[in-house]
């Protein structure tokens, strides 16, 4: 094939013959009027030949030559390169309209039509054509030769060479990253000569990289030169190109490459993207001028494209009539990402009729177009893309919350986007208070005129980044605020068209709150204007937030609350986003406002659930089939703004069940959610305890209220719940009144109603009472419990007894036992519980709650007099020298102010749980403050001489005088039954008593003397008493006798 056969027999390549020299040495090669034209040439791939046409003579006009290069396969190749050296064909005059007068050259593909287009002109560089297919044909035609010399009009060579297929990587791919190539290219003379001097080793060189895929090129549309079809390309390496790529393409041709995604994913939709990062991959003549110097390489657009008409325009859909996307030229620059709206895209090439191969200069060596296409799923329900080409709007209805963005897909000119947001929960009926009181910090819906129930959602936006691209052409004025976006508080219907920074205005509004400003929408208020020039309110930490890190949440000073439930972003594109993107992100979520029940106190979410007919209790004897139908439900709040990522840092809910007298409340904890806290729910003794860290601290606990005057009594708390054996939780009340009390504390970001939550049921039932009085008063008394209960207390063994003190007096409470826990609710709702580490060998417990302190004690016998518990009414404190507080181990008491300003309850309340068979006394003291005496001592005489006449001094406490020297000790040191108190004669005034004393003196030494004289005469004479008595009369004689002698 690749040679001419010789009359001698010799063979010479087929370009040989006819070119005026006799290369077969015999002549054969040079018949007679032999020409080159007409005729076949095949070669040998590896090898490159030329061929000259000689200008005919004038005679031979006009001048037709057709010139066929065919590559036989195998070693003859599988394509053709055409390499034009120097060519001169006439003269060019238009791109457009009969541009090549004089003559032309044409190429026609084997096995494709003919289109007509042609090339005439004169270059000054080499052109180079790559066949698509094995056979090509050159028409070249001369319709006028010039007769002046310096118009010379015909000047042809041409250099041909076949390629194999597989060399063709530019095309087909396949080859080796050009990466590589200018990794390992060829060292310089510098390096050749430090490598040989250089004792180091050589460096090993880099293992060459994988080839790159092979592409896939479309099934070529039967009857087309160049029209071709592609699909499912998220399978294959898609490649659009422009024909004869990466050489010249034929004239007057328009090529449509179709691009459809078959195979979609469920709940998916598809969206086809084009683009080529590589500049250098782009190259679609864009200037007339033939001489001179190119413009810099830079990428053309729209109308600039209209000059020669060579152009490549994306549609977004299958056909012409779909929306255009982007329209291209140039080259040099990277074509941006441009992305349909659906799972069809169009693209269409066309080039001009006529066109010539001289081109300012530097000359370009690859000419065409090829684009890369990938094929994103998103989701089918997310708001990212228009379900209608030609009507941008969006919908986004619901309860939840998400993120909203610029549509992912591209779009065109002159494109305004509407997004509406509406709370709407078509699941919940309409209450006719279904909604908690707005404060402050929520705008009023009163204030806007209108007569409707106030809303139960509001939209809290916060836009977490906005940016406009710049112009595509930098030196282009343009006008201000050209594509926006804008927030409107309301139902936006159309579009507002509005112009400059302010939305038509001059300049900014003064006096409104955030940034409003009134249009003449009806019921639609715009809150913000964001463009290129103006961002005036942004979220932008929210973008840090990921699985560990939380950010402080957006202020409302950084974000956009509505005052009914709904809003609409208006998003305005004055060029097409993928020349110019205009993207943004939002942060939406529908505040829900709803609460269960009616408002009740002062809290924010504090609510009362009491008696209607739809919770009516039947009488006896009628059915009760529908007694799931009576149960109501009810769960924790919703609105955000009540918990850490809303701002609030603490939160405190109180839902009251309220039940007639005679009806008891069953209430059931379906779903108790407490995550990221140290606290975990634990059964101990029939009670449900929160046991763990409680700072931060979130718990949901049940308190009952037997008696309107007394701090409701706590019998369960729940957090965290591990074990699902304690869910669903069911509790029947022992009053008529119940509390389920919602408090969370040190709240952050990460904290909402998905992390912090409660659900359950309730209803009224009918239960046996208890009869019995469980209020208790008195200067004192005692509490007997026992285990089992006697039938007195039947009915009683669940309910709470109350010590309830006189006015301006205190109780004073003291136990036999060990205190096992102890708790102290704090200022701010956070609770402080010790866990004492005692051991107890009961199960039995003894609970005691004051309004702000409870504890957990394990009664023991009466033989251990050591353990004593004892416990203050709130309010009272004992003081000390210095007058600080002073905390026994045993009596843990603390004075709390209330936050509400009010006093606190003075009230003991009381539980038993008995477990084990015993007796359990419990004591209890009224206490009445000692009146305090001034330092100076100045109204010391004030006071009354029986002031605080009976007092427990260890207390520092005043007694009633009842409960003195009653037999029972009731002091902790029992001075109340003292002897030296209780002695009658001890307690005589000082003056009677020392009367007494001195009568009692005086009678004794009386009745000494007496008793004396009277044992005196009764007592019998001595020996020498009777001898002297016997010898007195003699004596005397003698006496007498010796006086008479004397």
């Amino acid at each position: 094939y690749a040679e001419h056969a010789c009359a001698n027999g010799r063979c010479v390549p087929l370009h040989r013959y006819c070119d005026g020299r006799d290369d077969c040495g015999d002549g054969s090669d040079e018949p007679r009027y032999c020409t080159k034209c007409n005729r076949t040439y095949y070669g040998v791939v590896g090898r490159t030949y030329d061929l000259e046409l000689h200008r005919p003579k004038e005679d031979k006009i006009p001048f037709i030559c057709h010139l066929t290069f065919t590559a036989a396969g195998g070693q003859f190749g599988d394509l053709i390169q055409v390499t034009f050296d120097s060519f001169t064909l006439g003269r060019f005059v238009s791109f457009t309209g009969d541009g090549c007068p004089d003559g032309s050259l044409q190429i026609v593909e084997s096995g494709r039509p003919r289109v007509g287009g042609a090339w005439c002109g004169t270059t000054w560089g080499p052109a180079v054509y790559y066949s698509e297919t094995d056979s090509v044909t050159l028409h070249v035609q001369l319709l006028k030769l010039s007769k002046v010399e310096s118009g010379y009009n015909f000047d042809y060579r041409m250099e041909y060479k076949f390629l194999k297929r597989n060399s063709a990587t530019v095309r087909y791919g396949g080859g080796i990253p050009s990466v590589f190539y200018n990794s390992s290219s060829s060292p310089s003379f510098s390096s050749i000569v430090s490598s040989v001097t250089s004792p180091e080793p050589a460096p090993v060189p880099p293992e060459p990289p994988e080839p790159e895929p092979e592409y896939y090129l479309g099934d070529l549309i039967s009857g087309t030169y160049c029209s071709r079809i592609f699909s499912d390309c998220d399978r294959k390496h898609c490649r659009l190109q422009s024909p004869n790529f990466p050489g010249i393409y034929p004239r007057n041709l328009t090529c449509y490459y179709a691009v459809r995604q078959h195979e979609i994913p469920p709940g998916k939709h598809a969206l086809i993207t084009v683009r080529q990062p590589k500049g250098q991959l782009i190259q679609i003549r864009s200037e007339s001028a033939l001489h001179g110097t190119a413009s810099t390489h830079e990428l053309r657009v729209w109308e600039s494209c209209d000059d020669v008409q060579d152009y490549v325009v994306i549609y977004d859909g299958y056909t012409t009539r779909d929306p255009v996307i982007l329209k291209f030229c140039g080259g040099g620059e990277p074509v941006p990402k441009t992305v349909s709206s659906g799972h069809e895209l169009l693209v269409e090439f066309s080039t001009s009729p006529y066109g010539t191969f001289l081109q300012p200069s530097p000359p370009k060596s690859l000419h065409g177009f090829q684009l890369e296409v990938e094929v994103e799923f998103v989701d089918q329900q997310a708001p990212s893309y228009m379900r209608q080409k030609k009507n941008c709007e969006f919908w986004v209805r619901g309860t939840d919350k998400g993120v909203i963005e610029s549509p992912v897909h591209s779009l065109p000119a002159n494109t305004t986007c509407l997004y509406h947001f509406q709370g709407l929960d078509a699941a919940v009926s309409p209450s006719p208070v279904p909604y908690r009181p707005m404060n402050a910090r929520y705008p009023d819906w009163r204030h806007m005129g209108m007569i409707l129930p106030p809303p139960r959602y509001r939209v809290w936006l916060s836009v977490v980044k906005f940016h406009a691209g710049g112009s595509w052409d930098p030196k282009q004025t343009e006008q201000v605020c050209r594509s926006y976006l804008n927030v409107w508080d309301g139902q936006l219907w159309t579009p507002s068209n509005c112009d400059g920074l302010y939305c038509g205005t001059r300049e900014k509004p003064r006096g409104r709150t955030g940034s409003s400003i009134a249009t003449g929408k009806k019921n639609v208020t715009l809150l913000a204007r964001f463009c290129k020039e103006r961002v005036p309110r942004s979220c932008e930490h929210s973008l840090l937030a990921n699985d560990t890190r939380y950010p402080r949440p957006c202020s409302l000073a950084e974000s956009f609350l509505t005052s009914g439930d709904s809003l609409t972003l208006e998003l305005k594109l004055a060029d097409s986003s993928a020349l110019r993107p205009v993207t943004f992100k939002a942060l939406y979520e529908f505040v829900d406002l709803h609460v269960d029940g009616e408002p009740f106190g002062e809290g924010p979410c504090s609510r009362r659930f009491g008696f209607t007919t739809s919770n009516k209790v039947p009488d006896e004897g009628v059915s009760t089939a529908n007694e799931e139908d009576r149960q109501q439900k009810f769960r924790s709040p919703r609105d955000v703004f009540l918990y850490g990522r809303g701002g609030a840092r603490n939160l405190s809910c109180v839902y009251r069940f309220e039940s007639p007298p005679d009806l008891r409340v069953k209430l059931t904890l379906t779903s108790v959610v407490v995550l990221r806290r140290r606290c975990e729910t634990r059964s101990s003794g029939g009670r449900l305890e929160c046991v763990g860290e409680m700072t931060p601290s979130a718990t949901v606990s049940l308190h009952e209220k037997p008696w309107p005057d007394v701090p409701p009594v706590e019998r369960h708390c729940l957090c965290h719940v591990r074990s699902q054996t304690l869910l669903p939780f069911t509790y029947v009340s022992a009053s008529n009144v119940v509390e389920i009390r919602f408090n969370v504390v040190g709240m952050n970001a990460s904290d909402d109603f998905d992390t912090l939550s409660f659900e359950g049921t309730w209803k009224f039932i009918k239960t046996p009472s208890c009869s019995k009085e469980l209020r208790y008063k008195g200067a004192s008394g005692q509490l007997v419990f026992t285990h089992p209960p006697h039938h007195s207390e039947a009915n009683c063994e669940s309910n709470p007894r109350v010590i309830v003190p006189s006015p301006n007096k205190y109780i004073y409470v003291k136990i036999k036992g060990l205190i096992m826990k102890h708790s102290s609710r704090m200022g701010n709702n956070t609770i402080r519980t010790v866990n004492t580490g005692q051991r107890c060998d009961i199960a039995t417990r003894i609970i005691v709650h004051t309004a702000l302190y409870t504890a957990v004690i394990c009664p023991t016998p009466n033989s251990y007099r050591d353990h004593l518990v004892e416990v203050f009414s709130e309010g009272w404190h004992l003081k000390s020298d210095q007058n600080h507080v002073i905390i026994r181990d045993m009596a843990f008491d603390k004075l709390e102010i209330d936050r509400l300003g009010k006093e606190l309850p003075r009230t003991i309340a009381i539980e038993f749980y008995g477990k084990e068979e015993g007796e359990y006394v419990v004591n209890w003291l009224e206490l009445t403050r000692r009146r305090d005496v001034p330092p100076n001592g100045l109204s010391l005489f004030l006071m009354k001489t029986d002031d605080c006449r009976y007092r427990c001094p260890e207390l520092d406490a005043c007694i009633n005088p009842s409960v003195w020297c009653d037999g029972i000790e009731d002091c902790p040191s029992g001075v109340d039954e003292a002897l030296s108190h209780c002695s009658l004669l001890l307690n005589l005034p000082p003056l009677y008593l020392a009367l007494g004393i001195s009568g009692l003196i005086v009678a004794f030494v009386a009745s000494v003397l007496l008793i004396w004289r009277a044992c005196k005469r009764r007592r019998p004479r001595s020996i020498l008493q009777t001898r002297l008595k016997s010898l007195s009369s003699s004596d005397t004689g003698i006496v007498d006798e010796k006086g008479i002698i004397c």
